[in-house]
């Protein structure tokens, strides 16, 4: 019952240019279509969020061999340095 976590991933960055928020817009557009792709409607279950090329990937699922497709879906995209997975596995 209530939260039983918090994850702090604020990260100080230097986005200082138009370029390079349009490129982690780009690629967090690229990552919504090849979710859709990977595993169909299924990946409105699955939140992107892309900062300097780093893809944080949020939801709840009970395919892990769905996941694994997706993240490596997701490791083909031009741009992306680092993808943190903090999607929750149930049962």
């Amino acid at each position: 019952e209530g939260i039983s976590e918090v994850i702090n991933e604020i990260e100080i960055g230097n986005r200082s240019s138009i370029k390079d928020y349009a490129n982690d817009l780009w690629i967090n557009t690229q990552a919504r279509g090849v979710a859709a792709k990977t595993v169909g409607l299924r990946s409105v279950a699955y939140n992107f969020e892309t900062i300097n090329g780093k893809i944080f990937i949020a939801g709840i699922t009970s395919k892990p061999d769905q996941l694994n497709s997706l993240i490596d879906a997701l490791k083909t995209i031009k741009g992306v340095k680092e993808i943190v997975n903090y999607v929750i596995i149930k049962d």
